[in-house]
C-alpha cells in the first residue's frame, strides 16, 4: 500500500466538454445520438490528456468513465457504481473521474457535472475535506474573499450571486449548491481555494491552511 494521502481527482469538462454540450443540450436534455457520442468523445479525449500528463510526474493515476459508473433519471443521481474508486483506493491508485454525458433512463442523456460527482464522492466515501480547486481565491463578493461560510449561509450568498451576476468564475454557483447539500447530509468540511497558486495543494493535503473559502455545518 502507499503512504500517499487518500485522494479522489475529479475535473470539469472546462473548453473541451461545455463547447461541445452546448451545441446539444435543450432543457437539460440531449436527445441526438450523435451529440451524446460527440460530447463523451471529447471527455475520453481529455481523461487521456490529465491521465499522461498525471503519471509523467509520477502519481499512480486510474481513470474511472463516470458515463460507466452513474446512471440518471430525470435528473437525479438513480444508480452510482463505487466499486471502482474504492479498489482504486484500497490499492494505493488515485482514482480520476470527469464530469461527461451520462445516460438518463427517463429519456436521453444529460451532463452529469463534476462539482455533482465530486460531492457524491465526498459523502460516500466520507472525505476529511472536499476541496474544489479554482481559478479564483476563494467566494469573491464585492472584490473580497469571504474565509468562512456556514452551511445555512449558503442559500443568502447564492440570492446575492443571482441578484448581482457576481459570479467571477461562472461556475462558482454549482460548486456552492454541492457544498451546501453534502455539508447538510453529514459532510465534514469543504473549500474553495485557488488551485493555481504555487503550491496550494500540496499545503491542502498535507492539512495545512490555504487561501480560500472554508466552509463547516
Amino acid at each position: 500500500m502507499s503512504n500517499r494521502p487518500s485522494l479522489i481527482l475529479v475535473y470539469g469538462g472546462g473548453s473541451f466538454g461545455h463547447y461541445v454540450a452546448r451545441k446539444y443540450i435543450y432543457d437539460g436534455l440531449i436527445t441526438d445520438v450523435k451529440g451524446v457520442a460527440e460530447i463523451h468523445s471529447v471527455m475520453l479525449s481529455l481523461t487521456k490528456i490529465l491521465t499522461d500528463q498525471l503519471l509523467q510526474h509520477g502519481l499512480p493515476i486510474f481513470a474511472v468513465n463516470s458515463s460507466s459508473s452513474f446512471v440518471l433519471k430525470d435528473g437525479d443521481l438513480l444508480h452510482a457504481f463505487y466499486e471502482p474508486f474504492e479498489l482504486s483506493l484500497e490499492r494505493g491508485l488515485i482514482p480520476l473521474v470527469g464530469g461527461d454525458v451520462v445516460l438518463d433512463s427517463s429519456s436521453g442523456a444529460r451532463i452529469l457535472s463534476g462539482d455533482r460527482i465530486a460531492s457524491r464522492l465526498a459523502k460516500t466515501f466520507q472525505a476529511r475535506v472536499l476541496a474544489f480547486g479554482t481559478d479564483v481565491d476563494g467566494v469573491i463578493l464585492g472584490g473580497s474573499t469571504i474565509s468562512k461560510i456556514k452551511a445555512k449561509e449558503i442559500g443568502g450568498i447564492l440570492d446575492h450571486i443571482a441578484q448581482t451576476q457576481e459570479d467571477v468564475t461562472g461556475g462558482m454557483v454549482g460548486k456552492l449548491k454541492e457544498i451546501a447539500s453534502y455539508l447538510l447530509e453529514g459532510g465534514k468540511s469543504a473549500i474553495i481555494f485557488n488551485i493555481t497558486r504555487p503550491g496550494q495543494l500540496t499545503r491542502l493535503l498535507s492539512g495545512k491552511e490555504v487561501l480560500g473559502t472554508n466552509f463547516e455545518s
